[in-house]
């Protein structure tokens, strides 16, 4: 990712500080009505609400640019992914439903900019996630 993108990613996650936990009760929920197989991906705890502020702070971190965080990470979900018998279409979905519902629940701060930035950020998630799943089948 370069420079101006990680510049954008940490800009738009300013905006959630302060109120992350406020997000994270409203993001959560809200995730899982849309996508409910994501919540294996999450753990069995991720009902509970200081669980749940974990889990936002270690996406801010990966979206923030956290190479090393957001490496593993998403390995780790194509890993558990093709685990479970799931491809690529699995791993594009959940790209898509997390971004598109960062974007909902940052609402009007969401910005175009931003939103190309994690866009760029989003084929980079994929790219990790599909190597997890070749990790796996090798």
């Amino acid at each position: 990712m370069d420079h101006l993108t990680r510049a954008q990613c940490l800009h738009s996650l300013d905006l959630l500080v302060g109120q992350e936990d406020a997000f994270a009760h409203a993001f959560f929920p809200l995730l899982f009505a849309r996508a409910p197989e994501l919540r294996v991906l999450f753990g069995d705890n991720i009902d509970d609400p200081t669980q749940q502020v974990r889990v936002l702070y270690r996406m801010m971190m990966a979206f923030a640019g956290n190479d090393v965080t957001l490496i593993a990470g998403l390995r780790l979900i194509g890993f558990r992914l093709a685990m479970r018998g799931l491809g690529a279409d699995q791993a594009e979905l959940m790209a898509n439903t997390l971004i598109g519902t960062l974007k909902r629940q940052l609402g009007n701060s969401w910005q175009s900019d931003f939103a190309f930035a994690w866009r760029i950020e989003k084929e980079d998630a994929l790219d990790a996630m599909a190597l997890g799943a070749d990790l796996m089948a090798a």
